[in-house]
């Protein structure tokens, strides 16, 4: 890759000239504060560290407390402070002055979250602290004692954590602000699997004992100590954790019943000037919700001009609405729901993966860095999970990045789906974007972590511009599963629409579900499910439209200056070569990849 190349020669003496040394003379000193400010992020996001693979404050949770949430945003403060006055007029390198703004816009945001603090709602059926604590758990290290020893205090911790998420809510609720009614129910029965496994004694029970034993049968424990160690962690779940997911469980069951809210963030206090927040940042550009709806209007119709030639490849000879819902009742788009289902979706699924580790070197310097595995979504967090997610790796390869695939109601899940869900997830989605950048030692390693909240637009822009990439390679060789990347891009531009009708237009629950059920090949279960998600998680929708769009856009600036220099795989680099950033960064990244190949 050009870039790279000039990179490293930029990194050995001989090939620096004097000048080009003192314009970056304190690039080493920016570099160096960022490091330092990963450890201090870190410290303030220990799952984040785990999930990392680093053994960072693993013995403890984040603190939810609103004590808590004052320190981090004092640290922002000062960070934000530091920087502003440590790299006034300071001579950088290109990337490194890239660098510096991207850290500056992510401690303004940072800030100005905090500012919004009672309005965030702190958990979904998504993500959420009742949820990662099996999972952070199972990502954890175990490999000498004093690491059990850790993963044992941590167990004991998730009570306290657990007890802060209830406190936060007690909170959000005396600033009458609450989750909407729909969701109540999907977190209750999320909150109600785990401390049902949690309580679970018996072979097959627990999964966090499950995988504490595991870990602690490959360490060189005595018999008896090990058997001392998964029995304080017995306690632990049963005595301090299993109480606060109980005491979880009663303020939801309580807000539940009791919540004013049935639809949008408008029916919070200063709702409309949340949601632009929301959209901001999750966007990471200065997109109204006006404008957001009316690209998704637009999106929609573009869209189903391409599914209309499908639908007349195929010789059908209705409508549009007719084809959708012969394409949401055709049962030969649907496996069954049992054990024989499941193992012919992943066994395709797999087939599809493999189909496309042969070939990603056509679009990108590299494969993938790290292993990729298929899973199952695991029962506690299926009932709330989307068709497919993807959980990173470690950067040493540890642990693979991983795909979940949601198996529940496969009678509900249509094949032709399949692909475009698995390119968007894997390759070349997330694990290529995701471990590429893991593994890059040119990117600082504050933007190789972010959460699930930051630079959304890029994370998952890519992701869907992935699923088009794939069809430009020539997959998708059945029009039915070219219908499924129509339906997956379909999808995300109905979710500008729905989520911004929803949140500012004033849309019911019942008006956004019909609009889906009207608008796309979903079946109205899963069209429930989106809606759902959109009321839990306002704004974070839009930004996979936005975020394609974004980068086709650059995409096609370059070939339009570049011309037969034009390089897929160079663009595709740059685009990936600084880590998680915003939108404005990624365009400044492909001003340099022009300017390089016109050099």
């Amino acid at each position: 890759m050009r870039i790279r190349t000039l990179l490293a020669c930029a990194a050995a003496a001989l090939c620096v000239s004097p000048g080009i040394a003192r314009a970056a003379a304190d690039s080493p000193r920016l570099l160096a504060q960022l490091d330092a400010a990963f450890v201090r992020f870190l410290e303030f996001n220990p799952s984040l560290a785990t999930e990392l693979g680093m053994a960072v404050a693993n013995d403890r949770w984040e603190d939810l407390t609103e004590a808590g949430m004052v320190a981090e945003a004092d640290s922002a403060r000062r960070e934000l402070a530091a920087l502003q006055a440590g790299f006034a007029g300071a001579q950088l390198g290109p990337r490194e002055q890239l660098q510096r703004r991207v850290f500056e816009a992510q401690l303004e945001r940072e800030i100005e979250r905090f500012r919004w603090r009672n309005h965030l709602y702190p958990l979904n059926q998504i993500v959420g602290p009742h949820i990662d604590v099996p999972r952070v758990l199972e990502s954890q290290a175990v490999t000498n004692p004093a690491e059990a020893a850790a993963y044992l205090r941590r167990i004991r911790a998730a009570g306290p954590y657990i007890t802060g998420l209830v406190r936060r809510l007690e909170a959000q609720a005396a600033a009458r602000v609450w989750l909407p009614k729909p969701v109540y129910p999907l977190l209750i029965a999320q909150a109600r699997n785990i401390l049902q496994g949690i309580t679970r004694d018996a072979p097959g029970g627990s999964p966090v004992l499950e995988d504490f034993s595991r870990k602690l049968e490959a360490l060189p424990l005595a018999p008896a100590a090990r058997a001392q160690q998964l029995e304080a962690a017995r306690r632990a779940l049963r005595d301090q954790v299993a109480p606060a997911y109980r005491e979880l469980l009663a303020v939801l069951e309580s807000q539940g019943a009791s919540t004013p809210v049935d639809g949008g963030v408008w029916q919070l206090p200063d709702g409309e000037a949340f949601y632009a927040f929301l959209l901001r940042q999750f966007t990471t550009t200065a997109l109204g919700a006006d404008e957001i709806h009316a690209l998704g209007l637009a999106e929609v119709a573009r869209v189903h001009g391409e599914m209309t030639g499908i639908m007349r490849r195929v010789g059908y000879e209705g409508d549009l609405r007719g084809f959708l819902q012969k394409m949401k009742q055709d049962p030969r788009f649907y496996l069954t729901n049992d054990a024989a289902g499941r193992e012919a979706y992943l066994a395709r699924a797999r087939g599809i993966v493999e189909a496309m580790q042969r070939r990603i070197g056509e679009v990108y310097p590299g494969p993938a860095p790290l292993r990729l595995e298929l899973r199952a979504t695991e029962a506690y967090r299926a009932a709330g999970a989307p068709s497919g997610f993807y959980e990173a790796g470690t950067p040493d390869g540890s642990r693979p990045g991983v795909v979940y695939l949601n198996l529940e109601r496969l009678d509900t899940r249509p094949l032709y789906d399949l692909e475009s869900l698995l390119y968007h997830e894997s390759l070349p989605g997330h694990h290529l974007q995701i471990s590429s950048i893991l593994v890059d030692p040119a990117i600082p390693r504050l933007r190789k972590v972010n959460r699930w909240w930051q630079d959304t637009a890029f994370v998952e822009g890519w992701a869907l511009y992935a699923e088009r990439l794939a069809r430009e390679m020539g997959f998708y060789q059945d029009p039915y599963a070219d219908f499924g990347r129509l339906a997956g891009e379909l999808w995300r531009a109905t979710r500008l629409v729905v989520d911004s009708g929803l949140h500012a237009k004033r849309w019911s629950r019942e008006q956004a579900i019909q609009y889906l059920d009207e608008t796309t090949p979903s079946p109205r279960a899963s069209n429930e499910s989106a809606v759902d998600r959109y009321l839990a998680v306002p704004g974070q929708a839009t930004a996979f439209t936005v975020g394609m769009l974004r980068i086709l856009e650059e995409r096609e600036r370059a070939r339009a200056a570049l011309g037969e220099a034009f390089d897929l795989r160079a663009f595709h680099a740059a685009v990936l070569e600084n880590g998680y950033v915003p939108l404005w960064a990624v365009g400044e990244s492909v001003d340099r990849y022009i300017a390089s190949a016109q050099r």
